[in-house]
C-alpha cells in the first residue's frame, strides 16, 4: 500500500509540473528551429537513414544506425527526453532498444516543405515493465531537418507517450487514465 501511495504521489507531482515543462519544451523547440535551419540537398539520404535506424530499435547494430543518422550537435526531443548531442542520442537509443523485446516503426507518409520534413509513423513495441507485459501500438509524427551530409540536426516528435507507454503501467496507468477522463 505504501508503494502504491508513493507511485501515485510521484505521478501527481510529475503531472502538476507539466505546465512548466511544456513551456520550457516549446521554448527549446523554437530555439532549435532558429539554430538548425537545415539543408534540403540530402533529405532523401537522411530519410533513408531515419527509416533504417528506427525500423527495429532492437537491432544489434542500432548504435551504428543512430551514429549514421544524427549530426554531432542535434536537437532531439521524443517527448520523453530532450538531448543535444549525437553521443547522448546513441546511448539513449541503445538503452531503449535493450529494454524492448520487439520493436517496429513504419513510415506511413512523408511531407517535405523546403528544409522541413514531416514524417507520419506507426510504432509497435513489446517490453516488460513493473512485472507486466506491455504491447503498445501508437501513432506519431516527427519534424526533421537534415544537414548538408544528410544527418539529422533537428528531431521533434509529436506523439502521446502517456497513452503509448505510461497508460500500460500499474498505478501510473491508472493516474494517466483518470487524468484523461477529467480533461
Amino acid at each position: 500500500m505504501a508503494a502504491a501511495l508513493l507511485v501515485t504521489a510521484m505521478t501527481v507531482g510529475c503531472l502538476a509540473r507539466s505546465e512548466v515543462m511544456d513551456a520550457t519544451t516549446v521554448s527549446e523547440y523554437e530555439q532549435a528551429i532558429e539554430r538548425f535551419s537545415g539543408d534540403d540537398r540530402q533529405v532523401d539520404q537522411g530519410l533513408a537513414r531515419f527509416r533504417f535506424a528506427f525500423s527495429d530499435l532492437t537491432a544489434e547494430d542500432r548504435a551504428q544506425r543512430f551514429e549514421a543518422l544524427y549530426a554531432p550537435q542535434v536537437y532531439f526531443n521524443d517527448t520523453l527526453h530532450i538531448l543535444h548531442t549525437r553521443d547522448d542520442v546513441v546511448a539513449y537509443m541503445v538503452r531503449t532498444g535493450a529494454a524492448l523485446e520487439e520493436s517496429r516503426v513504419d513510415i506511413e507518409h512523408v511531407v517535405r516543405d523546403g528544409n522541413d520534413v514531416y514524417v507520419r509513423w506507426t510504432m509497435e513495441f513489446k517490453t516488460r515493465a513493473a512485472g507486466r507485459n506491455i504491447h503498445s501500438h501508437s501513432i506519431g509524427m516527427t519534424h526533421l531537418r537534415f544537414d548538408a551530409e544528410g544527418r539529422a540536426v533537428l528531431h521533434q516528435d509529436f506523439w502521446d507517450s502517456g497513452h503509448a507507454l505510461y497508460a500500460h503501467l500499474p498505478f501510473v496507468g491508472f493516474a494517466v487514465r483518470q487524468a484523461r477522463k477529467r480533461m
